[in-house]
C-alpha cells in the first residue's frame, strides 16, 4: 500500500518508456554470458497512486494503485534479472521495499536504506568484467549529483536513464538575476562545474541608473538548461539518445526530462536505437 500519493499521468508514460527498455534489453542480452543488473537509484515504495491534483472522475481508473519500476523489474518475463538493488535514503520508502522479498522469494533482491550519491558510485566500482547493468535515477528533486552521473559513465557496463528534474532546476535559476550562492553551490554539484551552467546566463541588455555593470540574466528558457544537461551527457557517456521525453504538469508546465545515455560503446550501438526508438513512440 502506498501511504504517500504521488505522480501524475507523466509517471504512467515514464514507467510504460522504462518497462519497453527493460524487456527488450533483458531479451537482446539473454544468450550472452553476462550477469545482469537492474539497479533504482531512489527505489520508493514499490507502487504509486496518483496525487491529488488527479483525483477526479476525469482520470477514470488512473486513479487505482499502480506497480512502480521496482515491480516493473521484478517482473520482466522473457530474461529475468539476476540481481536487483534497490535504493531508498526514506526509511518510511525503505520499509516497504522490503516487501519485495516475501512476494517475490526467489530473486535476488538487495535493499539500501542510504544516500545513492553514495550507494551507486560504490556499485559501480564493484562491477566485474561480465556484469552488466540498467541504473534508473528517478529523484523526487534535485538529489543527483554529477560524480555520480560520472561514476556510472566511467564504468562502460551501465545503460542508464535520468529523470532530471526541469522544473525544480528552472526555479534554482531566477530569470532576472543570478542564484544566491547557496544554490549556486548546488548547480554546480548538479551539472559538474559552474561553467556547465552559469554561461545560461548573459549580461541584461537593461542597465538602470544605479548599476554600475549590467546584471546577469537567464536568457534561455527550460529548454536551453536540458539541453545543457544532454550536452554534459554526451561528455562522459559512449552515446545519448537523440531523442529525450519532457514531462509536463497539468498546467503543461516543463516538468521532468527522461534521458538515456550508454556507457558501453560496443553496447550503444543495440541500446540506443532501441531507446530512441521507444522514446519517440510511447
Amino acid at each position: 500500500m502506498v501511504d504517500r500519493p504521488f505522480g501524475g499521468p507523466w509517471t504512467r508514460d515514464k514507467l510504460e518508456i522504462l518497462s519497453r527498455y527493460l524487456d527488450s534489453y533483458t531479451t537482446v542480452l539473454k544468450a550472452q554470458p553476462f550477469n545482469l543488473f537492474y539497479v533504482e537509484a531512489f527505489g520508493g515504495e514499490g507502487s504509486w497512486s496518483p496525487g491529488s491534483e488527479y483525483i477526479s472522475d476525469d482520470y477514470g481508473d488512473f486513479n487505482d494503485l499502480h506497480r512502480a519500476s521496482p515491480r516493473i523489474a521484478l517482473q520482466v518475463q522473457d530474461k529475468p534479472f539476476d540481481r536487483l538493488l534497490f535504493i531508498e535514503k526514506d526509511p518510511q520508502s525503505s520499509e516497504s521495499l522490503q516487501r519485495l522479498r516475501s512476494e517475490f522469494p526467489s530473486r535476488n533482491i538487495a535493499i539500501v536504506n542510504g544516500d545513492a550519491n553514495t550507494e551507486l558510485p560504490r556499485f559501480c566500482h564493484d562491477l566485474q568484467n561480465f556484469d552488466r547493468a540498467v541504473v534508473f535515477l528517478d529523484p523526487f528533486a534535485t538529489e543527483v549529483e554529477w560524480d555520480t552521473v560520472e561514476a556510472i559513465a566511467k564504468t562502460q557496463k551501465i545503460d542508464c536513464w535520468i529523470l532530471f528534474p526541469l522544473m525544480a532546476i528552472t526555479r534554482m535559476m531566477p530569470t532576472g538575476n543570478e542564484p544566491s550562492q547557496v544554490l549556486q553551490d548546488r548547480l554546480d554539484r548538479i551539472f559538474g562545474g559552474r561553467q556547465y551552467w552559469q554561461s545560461l546566463y548573459e549580461p541584461s541588455l537593461q542597465l538602470s541608473f544605479f548599476d554600475e555593470e549590467p546584471k546577469q540574466e537567464r536568457q534561455h528558457v527550460s529548454e536551453g538548461i536540458s539541453v545543457r544537461y544532454a550536452e554534459r551527457l554526451e561528455s562522459v557517456f559512449a552515446e545519448v539518445a537523440p531523442t529525450r521525453r519532457t514531462f509536463r504538469n497539468s498546467k503543461n508546465a516543463p516538468m521532468f526530462a527522461l534521458f538515456f545515455a550508454a556507457s558501453n560503446p560496443n553496447g550503444a550501438r543495440r541500446a540506443i536505437p532501441i531507446a530512441n526508438h521507444i522514446l519517440n513512440n510511447w
